[in-house]
This record gives structure tokens, C-alpha cells and sequence, in this order.
């Protein structure tokens, strides 16, 4: 896969991802980030994500798309590529990295993806325009350039260019409303 958008645009996207994320930690108290099953949308039906959950699988995406960048100057392709473009390698990695870090405390899960999501942008950042659309070092069966295999592992659909936090939550406000709405039981 080619890339589709620029290096430029790509982190531009990624700054409005990375503030939307940003605005809803410094909005949300600690228990509403550690409630579980508060995150309705997805790709599986049988997530009960809470927003620390949440966070992990964002950075999980994040530290593989950095991982990936350093695979490819080193000639070789990321385990993340192939794994994106089937169901259950899919699976694998939305529900390995919320396993992953499930013993983190709210505060090392944020501490995380401050590290990560500031190493994907400096990432990107080094890279030049001609890296960016460099035909990979591997064989991949379609053409592909770097930027394409950092829209495999950060864009793949349904998301829209370089913003995953929509797609878990489309409507912040009214996820905010959900978490403050009293219990009526």
C-alpha cells in the first residue's frame, strides 16, 4: 500500500488525534477512566474497554507504527504489517496491548502514552518526504511505500487518517455525559 496522504498532513492529523486524547485525560477523573465497560464503539462487539483500556490499545498502535519505522531502515518488515491486514492478527493486536498493560496503574498507562505518542510524532518528524515514500526494503506483493505501512498499522479502516480515538468514541461530549449520568437504579 502507498501512502495516501502526505508526511505533513499525517502529523497534522495526528496533533488534532493526540489533543483530542489530551482534552479527554485532562477532563476525566481517574475513577471515570478506570470504569469499566464504558467504551461502546469498535470493532468488537465483545470489548468492555475503559478508558485506561482504551489508552493501551491507542498505544499499542502508536509504539508498533514507531517500531515499524525502525524495522524498515533496518531492511526488515514489522510483525504489526501482515498482522493489520488479517481479522485475527487484527484481534490480536487491539486486545494484546489492553492485556498487555492491564496490571499498569492509571498513572504509568498515561506516562506511557506521553513516551509513545511523542516518540510516533518525532518519528515522523525525521523522516524526510523522500523516506516517507520509499518503496519498501521487503517484499510486501503490492507496491508499498513507508508511509503506506504506517497507514496499515495506524489508519486501517474504519478510522479516519491518523485518528483512532474516533472510532471508540465518535461523540465526546456525549461519552462524557454517559460517564457524569446519575445512576438510576
Amino acid at each position: 500500500m502507498r501512502a495516501t496522504l502526505t508526511r505533513d498532513i499525517a502529523l497534522k492529523q495526528l496533533d488534532i488525534e493526540h489533543a483530542a486524547v489530551r482534552e479527554l485525560i485532562e477532563t476525566l477523573t481517574e475513577e471515570e477512566m478506570t470504569r469499566p465497560d464504558t467504551i461502546e464503539y469498535g470493532l468488537y462487539w465483545d470489548q468492555q474497554l475503559s478508558f485506561k483500556d482504551l489508552l493501551a490499545h491507542l498505544i499499542t498502535y502508536e509504539a508498533y507504527a514507531v517500531e515499524a519505522v525502525e524495522s524498515w531502515q533496518c531492511g526488515e518488515k514489522h510483525l504489526a504489517v501482515d498482522a493489520m491486514q488479517s481479522e485475527s492478527g487484527g484481534r490480536r493486536i487491539h486486545y494484546g496491548g489492553i492485556e498487555d498493560r492491564r496490571g499498569f496503574s492509571l498513572a504509568e498507562v498515561l506516562a506511557e502514552w506521553e513516551r509513545t505518542q511523542a516518540a510516533l510524532m518525532e518519528t515522523i518528524r525525521r523522516l524526510t518526504e523522500d523516506e516517507w515514500h520509499a518503496t519498501a526494503p521487503f517484499d510486501t506483493g503490492v507496491p508499498t511505500d513507508l508511509g503506506g505501512i504506517l497507514e496499515i498499522i495506524l489508519v486501517a479502516p474504519p478510522r479516519p487518517p491518523y485518528r483512532h480515538l474516533p472510532v471508540h468514541i465518535p461523540d465526546v461530549p456525549a461519552y462524557i455525559a454517559s460517564l457524569r449520568k446519575p445512576n438510576t437504579f
